[in-house]
């Protein structure tokens, strides 16, 4: 009898935990650990950075850490460099689309760390303003991912934050599954800089979420540059 009391207890026990403690948000598993918030131990060891040679200027993987790849060679782009924490894919990929599209703000403070990571890591130099890529308004009215992390970012490494300043001016067609091509030609006219004067002479670390063929950046970096500022970008994920 004392058996089966002990037995229905851990049970309740059990039922009692899988209902109150909270559950990684990829995998669903409850997170007893020490430090889990949000995602499991297992799932976090999942997000490795970038640990291979890469472009110098665009950050592409590339097989010898002094040369730059076949692009950049052709077509240098206007910001100085462009680095990123890890590959689009997997666990990180997950969770940029849980955040950006569903809209879970605790998950900010997350990825925020992973840009902090890079930037103490990897980039040994001050900045005057972060500038986050400005959303498409008519698609998120209240709420602009990239913002939300610069806003982080701006806080925590002391960097004013500059907003309103390099702005999207024209609606566009989701990037994603348009072809180079039509990535560039989608973007042609999309973004402004209001005031050129505001950034001329000023160091700008330009944040955006994905780096995919780069048209998002290099477009706002080539405004950015025509206002003479200096510009290193910084994405928390690029395609291979």
């Amino acid at each position: 009898m004392k058996k089966l009391v002990g037995i229905f207890k851990q049970v309740i026990k059990t039922i009692q935990l899988s209902i109150f403690l909270s559950r990684c948000k990829l995998c669903g598993s409850l997170l007893v650990l020490e430090g889990e918030e949000l995602i499991c131990s297992e799932c976090k060891a999942e997000i490795m950075p970038v640990d291979a040679p890469v472009c110098k200027l665009c950050g592409r993987i590339v097989e010898n850490r002094h040369r730059m790849c076949g692009e950049c060679i052709v077509k240098p782009p206007r910001f100085k460099k462009h680095l990123s924490y890890a590959i689009y894919d997997g666990v990180l990929k997950d969770l940029i689309l849980l955040f950006k599209y569903g809209e879970i703000k605790k998950l900010k403070k997350l990825l925020a760390r992973y840009y902090i990571e890079i930037i103490e890591k990897r980039i040994n130099e001050r900045f005057d303003f972060i500038i986050p890529v400005p959303a498409d308004k008519s698609r998120k009215r209240d709420f602009s991912p990239v913002y939300e992390i610069a806003k982080i970012l701006s806080r925590r490494l002391s960097i004013p934050l500059l907003r309103g300043n390099l702005t999207k001016i024209r609606t566009t067609e989701p990037q994603a599954g348009l072809s180079r091509y039509k990535r560039l030609k989608n973007l042609n006219g999309a973004f402004k800089v209001k005031d050129p004067t505001r950034v001329k002479g000023k160091k700008i670390l330009l944040i955006d979420d994905v780096y995919t063929t780069g048209t998002t950046i290099k477009k706002c970096s080539e405004l950015l540059a025509k206002a003479k500022a200096d510009v290193t970008a910084l994405t928390l994920s690029r395609s291979m």
